[in-house]
């Protein structure tokens, strides 16, 4: 399941660690590749029957003095009797930073999909809505998610940066191109959550590649700090959550968004720009004009001084009944978690699944992988890891104190192929990526709006998750990658 972003549970949760500097192109790598793919079949929902080849591969990642340092792996799944040079290959990962690409793997894109029992357990079964139709799939997982580990006397903090993170992803998307002989094959990249930065990130070097189309999905790439523009931006996802829960008036959730982002962008921004300056009388009409619409008291409104963030509002809405509402989809509930000294309280959100831990091993996955792919040992698949999350270094690759900009490469890559088409799906109900926020990240942006094919839907932070999920992922993508 995907997490936040430098925006969201990751500026929650940890601090940066020390700058480390980016691995260069230059940097050498070596390639352990399984030779024989394995036959699959898949059926698709139109009732076509789909024989493709499924390989799990591995890409050694060195430093300067040519050691080894980590390991990134993807698996990929290939068409058979395809007219592979002009077929199209669709990278996809997740992100956190510190998740694998299971989510976009086995919950939306991939031939093989996870699904739950009545009993609890999971079972892999057919994706009947997989996007093996429309082009080539690799999901690729960065260094310490999934099967990618730190080598012994290795490090993973080169790769655990925005910069380094990112030409990690682009090394292996480039030496699958050529592993495969696949560069002239048009190029589709998604990203998801944290994975949208990285995507924003890695455009700026992409440019050679025969880039077709980018797919952000509740992407992370909104420099939305400051006292007054997180609450702004979020205050639309806090009003579809509190009518989703009975607590202001029900409507269409398209309703809602466009009367919240009305009174977010007009009464409520003017309000919150005049700080302590804002008359008495007025603060009190905004109060009771929010309490409307997001369903909280006036008096608690009040007593954050008009600024209700998304933890607040998960843990405050249903408190009465004794639960908390999710984060990454603010439709799940659970029994109100006691804080925990020294841990964020968004690890505890009930969509997230941490439970008190802070890695997430996916047995299934593993046991596919190990078994029917022929990935060799028997290392746990790593869906989740906070403690990659937590030696993350934000500020690698910027001057002072500053972020690097979350925009520039994909400004740079639009710069110079302007036709590139975008795609941006978000979830109404995400606290941890607004979709007021996304946005606003790209009408902030160098990037010409008539290249932006923006798409809200109703779901969660993993937009595609689920049967009703995975349909609007084929409408729209059937469109988009041609």
């Amino acid at each position: 399941m995907a997490i936040g972003s430098m925006t969201g549970l990751a500026l929650a949760l940890f601090a940066a660690t020390a700058a480390q500097a980016a691995p260069t192109p230059e940097q050498a790598v070596t390639a352990q590749a399984d030779p024989s793919a394995v036959a699959q079949t898949v059926q698709t929902a139109d009732g076509r029957t789909l024989h493709y080849r499924a390989q799990f591969e591995t890409l050694v990642l060195r430093d300067d003095a040519d050691a080894p340092q980590a390991t990134i792996t993807g698996t990929s799944y290939q068409l058979d009797a395809a007219a592979k040079e002009r077929r199209p290959v669709l990278f996809a990962f997740n992100g956190g930073p510190g998740a694998s690409s299971s989510p976009l793997h086995f919950s939306a894109m991939g031939p093989r999909l996870i699904e739950r029992q009545a009993d609890g357990t999971r079972r892999l079964i057919p994706n009947a809505d997989t996007l093996l139709p429309l082009a080539d799939l690799v999901f690729v997982d960065p260094v310490g998610t999934g099967f990618s580990r730190v080598l012994p006397g290795g490090s993973g903090a080169p790769y655990w940066s925005v910069p380094g993170d990112a030409a990690a992803m682009m090394r292996f998307i480039r030496h699958w191109l050529v592993q495969h002989q696949r560069q002239g094959s048009p190029v589709y990249i998604a990203g998801e959550s944290y994975g949208g930065r990285r995507l924003a990130e890695l455009a700026g070097d992409a440019g050679d590649l025969e880039i077709a189309g980018l797919i952000f999905i509740s992407p992370a790439v909104c420099a939305c700090d400051g006292p007054d523009l997180p609450y702004i931006l979020g205050l639309p996802g806090l009003a579809i959550a509190a009518a989703h829960h009975g607590k202001a008036h029900r409507e269409d959730p398209d309703a809602i968004f466009t009367r919240a982002r009305t009174f977010a962008l007009g009464d409520y921004a003017n309000a919150l720009l005049q700080g302590n300056r804002l008359p008495p009388d007025r603060r009190r009409r905004i109060a009771e004009a929010m309490a409307e619409l997001i369903g909280l008291p006036v008096s608690t409104i009040e007593a954050a001084d008009l600024r209700i963030d998304a933890e607040t509002f998960r843990k405050t809405l249903r408190a009465d009944e004794g639960l908390d509402i999710g984060r990454l989809d603010t439709r799940v509930t659970a029994p109100s978690a006691k804080p925990v000294t020294g841990e964020a309280s968004a690890k505890s959100d009930p969509a997230l699944g941490l439970n008190g831990s802070n890695v997430i091993l996916n047995p299934r996955i593993g046991d596919y992988l190990h078994r029917d792919l022929r990935v060799p040992g028997r290392s746990d698949y790593i869906s989740l890891t906070l403690d990659v999350n937590a030696q993350w270094n934000w500020t690698a690759g910027a001057a002072g104190y500053q972020r690097p900009d979350p925009m520039a490469g994909l400004e740079k890559l639009i710069r110079n192929r302007p036709a590139t088409r975008l795609l941006v799906v978000t979830g109404d109900y995400d606290l941890a990526v607004p979709p007021m926020e996304v946005e606003y990240a790209f009408a902030h942006s160098a990037i010409p709006p008539q290249g932006v094919r923006f798409v809200r839907l109703a779901n969660g932070h993993a937009a595609f998750e689920g049967a009703e999920g995975r349909q609007h992922m084929q409408s729209l993508l059937r469109d988009f990658v041609r």
